[in-house]
């Protein structure tokens, strides 16, 4: 099999590199794949039943805090994870573990470790020994094992609630709790600076983290910019709809912006010669309000969109989606040449709200061009894309018999697909590598000879663990 023809990356545990990469991982590549299709299992390299890993380091905060780092679960000895079951989605017996652990000395919290083939974690703060032979009993054919854990959830709960008073006298806003899976208190604070972090300071050397910007990332506290390089602002105001922009190269287009934007007032008086409007339909939540801070000009991905910010920089915002107008003029020497598109951020629209993308589809950047209402239009791809099955990709994780689009990655095939439900599934009729269905051939060919990624229709199902994979009127069982 060539490497570079199977897409495998890391996600959690699991060993993995993406295909077309360094030839030095190619051989770990290869053998990886042998094993998925021998039926042998994957080392995923646990830490030990006493690890805590919840900090990126003791200390490195001011007071001698600690910064939260990169989350792993507490787990059990290697030994105890046999390669059998592996649940791929949500199958495994919660409930009925659940219950039999709240009748048990010393239970604190239960987890589903999907680094661990989907296994089902018991916590206890006491009787590991016992328990661990009671699970082997009472559930002999299950994914389930017992931990210790090194805090229990009162003595988290007490810690989590001395950083919320030391925050109340402080009049700081902070969010968080206790969690007795990675056995700590995990905080979050507007900035990591002294001033924020000094009521906490009695904490340090404490099971507990920080988490939030850094001093030199923080959102500065100050009034709405009214102008900026190559932009101004026109009005702003709390209303109008939500995820929404639109484009105005004609006073007859800049009428009707105005007028559906929230904005109250009559429009100013515009130019529209070397300038076009924009309005960003923007979103915020209660009691977390934004500012435009600036307006970005992407030439690269003809791409124009807002900069927004949070003063304050809240810890948590409501997600109630409330609306706020800015309807700004854009110096036409700052566009992109040819067609382009508006969105309210750098990131594509979220699901569900296809209409945020307005797509110009002509050349604005010189002087008193004008492009028709028919020219000025919402993105087609987002509307086919808004009710459509669940976008998923290498280490993505879906429901049982829930459909989903998998983006195969850029050079790779359908040799293996994944992780997917922290699973690597291969083709029940064996290697496609060499002989692809005709149907799909010329569709795989293409995308590799491009460099680009194409789609293809799945579905996880448990019983048994089979994924079946859809592209161009073909299916086939992994």
């Amino acid at each position: 099999m060539r490497t570079e023809l199977a897409c495998i990356v890391v996600v959690g545990g699991l060993m993995a590199a993406a295909c077309g990469s360094d030839p030095s991982v190619g051989d770990g590549v290869d053998e990886t794949i042998a094993e998925v299709r021998a039926g042998e299992s994957i080392a995923t390299g646990p830490p030990s039943p006493d690890t805590v890993a919840g900090t990126d380091s003791d200390g490195d905060l001011p007071f001698g805090l600690s910064r939260c780092g990169p989350f792993e679960l507490i787990s059990a000895d290697p030994s105890l994870y046999r390669d059998e079951p592996t649940y791929v989605a949500n199958e495994m017996p919660t409930d009925e573990v659940r219950s039999w652990a709240q009748r048990q000395p010393g239970f604190e919290e239960l987890w589903i470790d999907r680094e661990r083939r989907g296994w089902i974690t018991v916590g206890f703060s006491e009787g590991v020994d016992d328990r661990t032979r009671d699970l082997r009993s009472e559930f002999p054919d299950d994914g389930v094992v017992a931990v210790e854990v090194p805090f229990t959830r009162a003595e988290l709960d007490r810690l989590a609630d001395r950083a919320f008073d030391l925050a109340q006298q402080a009049d700081l806003s902070i969010g968080g709790s206790g969690n007795v899976p990675r056995g700590l208190v995990s905080i979050s604070v507007g900035v990591l600076d002294d001033e924020t972090l000094e009521p906490f300071a009695e904490l340090a050397g404490q099971p507990i983290c920080f988490d939030g910007r850094e001093p030199a990332e923080a959102v500065q506290d100050g009034p709405q910019p009214t102008e900026g390089a190559g932009w101004r602002l026109l009005g702003s105001a709390a209303g109008g709809e939500t995820y929404r922009t639109t484009v105005a190269t004609t006073l007859e287009q800049y009428g009707r912006l105005w007028a559906i934007s929230g904005v109250p007032g009559d429009a100013p008086d515009i130019d529209l010669a070397d300038e076009i409007v924009i309005w960003f339909g923007a979103v915020y939540g209660s009691g977390c309000p934004i500012r435009l801070d600036d307006v970005i000009v992407d030439i690269e991905r003809a791409v124009v969109h807002g900069e927004f910010v949070l003063p304050g920089n809240p810890t948590a915002c409501p997600d109630d989606a409330n609306p706020e107008a800015y309807v700004v003029a854009l110096d036409r020497s700052e566009l992109p040449t040819g067609p382009f598109i508006v969105q309210l951020d750098a990131e594509d629209p979220p699901p569900g709200a296809p209409e945020e993308r307005t797509v110009v589809a002509v050349d604005l950047s010189e002087p008193r061009s004008t492009a028709t209402d028919d020219e000025i239009g919402f993105d087609p791809a987002l509307f086919e894309r808004a009710g459509s099955p669940l976008p998923l990709g290498p280490g993505s994780i879906t429901e049982n018999g829930i459909p989903g689009e998998y983006r195969v990655p850029p050079g790779c095939s359908l040799d293996v697909v994944g992780p997917l439900n922290t699973t690597l599934w291969v083709p029940a009729s064996g290697s496609l590598d060499a002989d692809p269905p005709a149907s799909w051939a010329e569709t795989i060919d293409a995308a590799r000879a491009d460099g680009e990624s194409f789609v293809v229709s799945v579905e996880v199902r448990i019983d048994p663990p089979t994924l079946l994979v859809e592209m161009i009127g073909h299916s086939e069982t992994y």
